[in-house]
């Protein structure tokens, strides 16, 4: 992949998690990059994306129609291996890679996530 010069590189920019929100839902967009504007859309200080268990799957499915978990499963691999998601990431809890987010002071960036929590003991 060809970088693009860019004398702003490193610096930091802040952006709409309302806007990611919306653009998880739109049809149009590969599944693998709807489930990762979900987790830019969604995500804590942490950079965890914590969720109910189905809501991912029916974010990507149609009305009424959640998205099978296998495939479900398929695209947070996809959008891990493409570098939009951490390792670790599951339908209960995505995460934006640490170094793509700086959410800011407000709240414990290191906060301990429930799901990880959970997963680990």
């Amino acid at each position: 992949m060809t970088r693009v010069d860019n004398p702003i590189v490193g610096d930091h920019a802040r952006h709409s998690q309302e806007e990611w929100h919306r653009r998880s839902g739109d049809p149009r967009l590969p599944k693998w990059l709807r489930v990762a504007a979900l987790a830019y859309g969604s995500h804590g200080n942490n950079g965890h994306a914590t969720f109910k268990r189905g809501d991912v799957a029916a974010t990507l499915g149609l009305p009424g129609q959640p998205l099978d978990r296998r495939r479900l499963h398929e695209h947070i691999q996809m959008a891990v291996e493409f570098g939009w998601l951490a390792e670790g990431s599951t339908s209960m809890c995505l995460v934006v890679p640490f170094h793509a987010v700086d959410k800011g002071p407000i709240g414990e960036p290191k906060a301990a996530c429930p799901v990880h929590r959970r997963r680990s003991k």
